[in-house]
This record gives structure tokens, C-alpha cells and sequence, in this order.
């Protein structure tokens, strides 16, 4: 193996030695994370001839904070920063609550990590969801595996891996020390979304401390055109209290959005420990495809890593704690002559990983490790006021009580640099699940006492013991060209919100519903766990340099036996039209069925004129396309997007960066029956941006959906956003929620 340093003459120690292992071994992504902390820790950046290394599989991507910062300053949700990744989507829910989903699997499909913290939602709805604990200004590296992702980075999760991490810490030179810090503001005008951003931080050659805060808000956003039809709407609308204008998308607002953090880092000899610390209270968000709205929600968390390098290899410790009270409630654009209706859960988390890596006969580093999971959920509803008997009054209703979902794994990971040309990666893992749900009860006896009745008798504990393997070979013939294979099976055990609410009465069965679609939703104490099996194959094709031009693709193919989908309620309580209803809202049991998802993911990128007078010009593309069955209905999977793509001419000049983006989206045929899944026409957006920015400060200046286009997202789900929603017949059926309409948005920051 030959070495080449900018120091000279240079000497290996043995964490450099085992630094440069993990950056020649390209098919494991936990070495980017090595480098990141070699970087920390002031180890000097080594080349190695040969294989080029990549933080993930080619099937993947990793966005670095470059890319990250032209797109944060303006971006409301983190979740949006990731719709530049092939084969990741995103499904539509609040406004800072939005859904990733890669290849057609997602919310708990995926193992979606923020800071290394392996988080779950607390809300029926899910609209305490993952990513939106981290705002988009504070993101400093997105991960995303969208193939086969390893054992040591996912398990319990079928869809692949999302690792959201803040900026990394900043420490001063030997003997100095740093002050810095920003602030920042920007203004959306559809919707009239504003918000401001500050951080500050001091730091020595050893210590790091950085704290940040940021503050958003926004009224409903507008469709580029009137969408509702008023006749329709007229008869659901009483006393103005639900009125929005026709172009208005109710329940899309957010207020009183609060993040803050504390970041603290230590390093020495070769150790780096992290410590940080998190608040979040978002006072209002609404929910256009839900039939409530998120009224408060307060998060607690805290954070420590710790890294070491040490002459056998590196040790990586992660433990954290995070806290969440979550209240719903209907806004006042659906509820009329109605009392407040609350609806609250709690929850805590606590989990950590232990991970040691350990290079062997000089090409080969073994890596071996556990992690766990302990969650715990009370999800109930305090009666309401003035209801009678039998109705809304007179207990707490208990959606979940007690419940649990408790997971510890265990996996071994082998990665083997053979030639120049092949690198391999094979693991194994297992983890054992242990859930329980405590007795329930309705908010009275009655309608409710046949179903809770049902679910008291039952032992709701169980105990699932899955297995995963993963197997990568990566072909690199030369150094234009890279061939990657792979092959996994990966499990996932239901969660608390698929197994436990118990309830088939309309209005608590319509309460819980992650999916977006408006039906009413049944758990399943006696799912099996999915079993996913996949095959993947990518290729990546570029300039010797990676610096004129680059094209990625990837085909897959996945199997997924037990797979959760839904049947329809067949109970006396849920209708005798429930089964055959074809044009409005159902109820749903989830339910084992089995299905099949394989599809295509392509990416490219041509630098049209170098720099020089005229700035650099570069055309860059992305197109998906997944199709996804239930193999044992033939019916079509939910939420599934069509084929689509983006094409985005690129100007840099100076500190000037310009973009023209297009984005097109064929036509939704392919819609689930059993959920009376609407379809969408195809359509073609374009979004202009520009930012400028030096070491003082940046501007960044966009035009989303500049053409002002009406359109519908396939994934945006049902348009619940006003009219009365507690029943499943009122609200209008077979409108999608519209995106939004010609927005300009603009953001300054400055830095010191």
C-alpha cells in the first residue's frame, strides 16, 4: 500500500495507520465518521492510492454541509434538505413535519437517526416526527442508504438509513482561542413564513461549546389557484368559524416553533467526547391531511458520544435520553360549537450503541457491536366538557396505557479491502424486541366497552427475536468506474401505534392514522415482523477527477414477506358499506400481507464551462421511478410516487451560486384500492435560486414554483384542513391537499 502525505518525512502512528484503513476500505459508511473525528483530533489527511473511498454505498448519498447551506436558510423542515437524494421522497404532512420515504417504504420502515439518537414519534399521527427535532440551519452532514444499508448502520428497519448530524465541533489552534457565531433571518412570502436564527460559540485547542436557537412561524400557505369547489364545501362549513378562502390550504400553519441546543466537545490524545442538549416547543402545528392538529409539543433530549482511537482500533460510545408531551386538538378552522377536544401522550426513550472496529492482516477491519432501544408511550384523551354518557364523557379515553417496545441487537461486520479493484462487506445481526401494552378503556362504557372488553382479555406482551444479513462487493476496474452488488435481508418489528389502539368506534379509530390518507385505523396486537429481502445493483461512471463529469444509477428489487399493509374493518361496528366502498372514507385494520417493490434511481452531472470569465456552468439531473404491489391482494401499495425527476442548470461565479431547477412528475395511476387512494395528474414545476455569500455573511434569494402551477403532490395525502372532522362521512372526499403556489423567499445571514 502506497502512502502520500503533504507532511514529510511522515511517520504512521497507529491511529493514522488505522485511519488510513477505514478511508481505503470504500464499501463501509462508518468511515466517514472516522475521518470526521480524524479531522477533529488533528490527524494529518493521508491519500492513499487505489480505491477511492465513499462514506456510503454507491446505492447512496451524502450531502456535505456545503450543499446543505444553499438550500437550510430557507427550508422550513429538514426533511426537505434530503429531496435531492435518488430514490428518497417525501410524504407531506406539517410544515415542518414532512415524512422521507426511500423506495417507496417509509416513516418506521427506515432507521432515521438525528445525531446518532435513534428516535420514534409520540403521536398517533406521527407528527412529532423525527427530523423535525433538528432545525435545517443547525444540520452540518446528511447520510442517506438507500440500497443496502450494513448491519452496523441499521437494524430493526426494512427501508434503508437517514443519519441527520449537527455541525461538527469547532476547536481553536494550540494556545488560541475562538469566539464565533451567526445570525440569521429570513421571510417565505407564501404563507408569510418568517423566523431568525442565532448560535454563538468559544472554544480552545481542547474545549467546544456552541449554543443555538431558532425561532419560525407561518399562517396557511396558498395553492397557485382556487382548489375548493364553494358549493361543495358550503354544506360542511357552519357559523364562518372553518372559513378560508379557495386558494387557502387550512391547517397548514405553524407558530411558536422554538429550537434550542447546547453543544459541548473535549478532546485529547486521540479521544473526543460530545455532549449535547435540546429543547424543542412548537406551540401550533396544523395538519392539512390529518384530522387534527399538533397544539403543543415539548422535547427533552440529551446527547453523549464519545470516539477514541486507540493502536488496536476505535471505540464508539453513543448514549442518550430524550423526553416528549405531545397535546392535539382541532384547530378553529374545523371545529364549530364544538369544546376543546385534547388529545395527549408522553413518552420517554433511552438507547445507546457500543461499537468497536478492528483492523486485521492489514486489508480487513472487523467490526463488532450492540445497541438498544427502551421506549415508553401513554397516549390517552381527557373527556370532554358537556358531553354526556355514552358519548365523550366521563373517563380518560386510554388509546395506549403503559405501553412499551423495548429493542437490543447485537451485530458483527466484516470489510475486506481483497484487490485494488474489489472490497467487500458481509454482516450479520439479530435484535430482540419486547413489547406490552398495559388494560384500556373507553371514555365510558358503551360503544366503547366491546372493543376494550376485546382487549383486556388478551396478554398483550410478545417477544420478537429477528435476524439481518447483509453481503456488498464492490468492482472497481479502474479509476472511471465503480460496480456495486449487494444482497440483505432485513426485519422489523411492528411499533406501538400498529399494534395496540384497539378501538374500531369511528371517531378514535379516524384519530389514529399516520398514513395521511383520512380512513380510520385498527391495530393489530398479533402482526408478525416484516421480513424484507432486496438485491441491488449500482454503477458509477465519471472523469478520472470526479471534477467534469459523473453518472450513477441503481436498480432493486425487494421482497417483503409479512409486510404490514391494511384489510378492511369487517366488525358490526364499522358498517356494513365499510367493505364496499369505493368513494369515501373506510375503516382499516393493519394487517400480515406480503409485497414486491423494484424500481430505478439515476443521477448525473456535466460541467458545461469551467471557470473563467463567465463563473462555472454546470447541468445536473435526477430521476426515480419504484413500483410497489401487494402480492397477496394485487393491489396497489399506498403512497408510492411515480416516475419523476429534477434538471437544474448550476452558475458559480465568485461568491455567486444560481440554480434553475425543474421539476416533473408523471401521473399517479397506480393508487391503493383497498384505501381509496386518489390519483393525480402528472405536472412540471420550476424553482429559481441564487445565493451569495463570503466569509461575512450570506444572501440567499429563491422563487419556488415560480410559473405559479396548481398541483397536487402524489404524496400529499387527503385535504382534511377544515370543516368538521371527528366523523368520517362530513368532510368532502377525493380532494388531495395542493402544493404550494409561487412563494419568493429570502434569507440573510451574518457571521463573526
Amino acid at each position: 500500500m502506497k502512502t502520500h502525505s503533504k507532511y514529510q518525512p511522515v511517520k504512521l502512528s497507529a491511529s493514522v495507520q488505522l485511519s488510513v484503513i477505514f478511508l481505503t476500505l470504500a464499501s463501509s459508511p462508518s468511515y466517514a465518521d472516522t475521518a470526521e473525528v480524524s479531522a477533529a483530533l488533528d490527524i494529518p489527511v493521508v491519500e492513499v492510492e487505489g480505491v477511492r473511498a465513499h462514506s456510503v454505498p454507491l446505492s447512496g448519498k451524502e450531502i456535505s454541509e456545503r450543499d446543505i447551506k444553499t438550500r437550510s436558510s430557507t427550508t422550513l423542515d429538514t426533511t426537505r434538505l434530503l429531496e435531492d437524494i435518488p430514490g428518497l421522497t417525501v410524504n407531506e404532512a406539517g410544515a415542518i413535519s414532512a415524512l422521507p420515504a426511500i423506495h417507496g417504504l417509509a416513516d418506521e420502515r427506515l432507521k432515521i437517526q438525528v445525531d446518532g439518537m435513534d428516535l420514534s414519534a409520540a403521536c398517533p399521527n406521527h407528527m412529532n416526527s423525527i427530523l423535525s427535532y433538528i432545525n435545517p440551519v443547525k444540520v452540518g452532514s446528511v447520510k442517506a442508504f438507500t440500497g443496502i444499508t450494513p448491519v452496523s448502520e441499521g437494524g430493526d428497519s426494512i427501508g434503508g438509513t437517514i443519519q441527520v448530524s449537527s455541525l461538527s465541533p469547532v476547536f481553536a489552534e494550540v494556545g488560541k482561542q475562538l469566539i464565533n457565531g451567526s445570525v440569521g433571518t429570513f421571510y417565505r412570502s407564501n404563507g408569510y413564513a418568517h423566523g431568525w436564527n442565532a448560535s454563538a460559540g468559544f472554544a480552545t485547542d481542547q474545549l467546544s461549546f456552541q449554543y443555538s436557537e431558532s425561532h419560525l412561524s407561518s399562517s396557511n400557505y396558498r395553492a397557485a389557484k382556487n382548489f375548493k369547489d364553494a358549493s361543495t364545501w358550503a354544506p360542511v362549513l357552519r357559523n364562518g368559524l372553518e372559513k378560508t378562502d379557495l386558494d387557502e390550504v387550512g391547517s397548514s400553519s405553524i407558530s411558536g416553533s422554538v429550537n434550542k441546543s447546547l453543544d459541548m466537545a473535549f478532546k485529547r490524545d486521540g479521544h473526543l467526547f460530545q455532549l449535547g442538549i435540546s429543547q424543542q416547543s412548537v406551540g401550533f402545528e396544523g395538519f392539512p391531511n390529518q384530522r387534527m392538529d399538533m397544539t403543543n409539543n415539548e422535547n427533552t433530549s440529551f446527547n453523549f458520544r464519545y470516539t477514541g482511537l486507540f493502536d488496536w482500533g476505535d471505540l464508539n460510545l453513543k448514549l442518550f435520553r430524550q423526553r416528549v408531551k405531545h397535546a392535539m386538538d382541532m384547530s378553529y378552522e374545523r371545529s364549530y360549537a364544538m369544546p376543546a377536544m385534547p388529545m395527549l401522550s408522553e413518552s420517554q426513550t433511552e438507547g445507546g450503541s457500543l461499537t468497536a472496529s478492528l483492523p486485521f492482516w492489514n486489508d480487513h477491519l472487523f467490526k463488532v457491536g450492540g445497541d438498544f432501544k427502551l421506549y415508553e408511550l401513554d397516549d390517552w384523551w381527557p373527556p370532554v366538557q358537556g358531553m354526556g354518557p355514552g358519548s365523550m364523557c366521563c373517563d380518560n379515553f386510554w388509546n395506549v396505557r403503559n405501553g412499551k417496545r423495548d429493542r437490543v441487537g447485537v451485530f458483527a461486520e466484516v470489510d475486506s479491502n481483497w484487490t485494488e479493484t474489489w472490497v467487500t462487506s458481509l454482516g450479520l445481526r439479530t435484535d430482540i424486541i419486547n413489547a406490552d401494552a398495559g388494560k384500556v378503556q373507553g371514555y365510558s362504557p358503551g360503544v366503547y366497552q366491546t372493543d376494550a372488553n376485546a382487549f383486556n382479555a388478551k396478554a398483550q406482551g410478545r417477544r420478537d427475536q429477528n435476524y439481518d444479513w447483509t453481503a456488498l462487493a464492490r468492482y472497481t476496474p479502474d479509476r472511471t468506474q465503480s460496480y456495486e452488488f449487494g444482497l440483505a435481508r432485513k426485519s422489523r418489528s411492528p411499533s406501538v401505534y400498529e399494534l395496540y389502539p384497539w378501538s374500531s368506534f369511528t371517531m378514535a379509530a379516524l384519530m389514529n392514522n399516520f398514513a395521511g390518507d383520512g380512513n380510520a385505523y385498527i391495530g393489530n396486537s398479533s402482526l408478525e415482523p416484516e421480513v424484507a429481502h432486496t438485491a441491488s445493483f449500482s454503477l458509477d461512471w465519471h472523469d478520472e477527477n470526479r471534477s467534469m463529469w459523473g453518472t450513477k444509477a441503481s436498480v432493486y428489487l425487494t421482497y417483503v414477506q409479512d409486510y404490514i399493509n391494511a384489510v378492511r374493518c369487517t366488525l358490526a361496528s364499522c358498517g356494513t358499506a365499510n367493505t364496499t366502498r369505493t368513494d369515501g372514507f373506510v375503516t382499516l385494520q393493519y394487517a400480515n400481507q406480503s409485497a414486491r417493490l423494484y424500481g430505478m434511481d439515476f443521477s448525473a452531472y456535466r460541467v458545461l464551462v469551467t471557470d473563467g470569465q463567465f463563473g462555472q456552468w454546470t447541468a445536473k439531473s435526477m430521476a426515480g421511478y419504484v413500483r410497489g404491489e401487494d402480492t397477496s391482494t394485487g393491489d396497489n401499495l399506498y403512497h408510492i410516487m411515480p416516475l419523476n425527476g429534477r434538471f437544474t442548470l448550476e452558475h458559480k461565479l465568485g461568491g455567486w451560486t444560481s440554480q434553475a431547477e425543474v421539476q416533473m412528475v408523471s401521473a399517479k395511476t397506480h393508487v391503493s384500492a383497498i384505501r381509496n387512494e386518489t390519483e393525480t395528474d402528472g405536472y412540471g414545476l420550476l424553482n429559481l435560486r441564487t445565493s451569495y455569500s463570503n466569509k461575512f455573511m450570506k444572501v440567499d434569494l429563491s422563487l419556488e414554483n415560480a410559473l405559479n402551477k396548481l398541483y397536487y403532490s402524489p404524496l400529499g395525502g387527503a385535504y382534511l384542513g377544515q370543516g368538521f372532522s371527528m366523523t368520517s362521512g362530513i368532510i368532502p372526499w377525493g380532494i388531495n391537499v395542493p402544493g404550494m403556489g409561487r412563494s419568493a423567499n429570502v434569507a440573510v445571514t451574518f457571521l463573526y
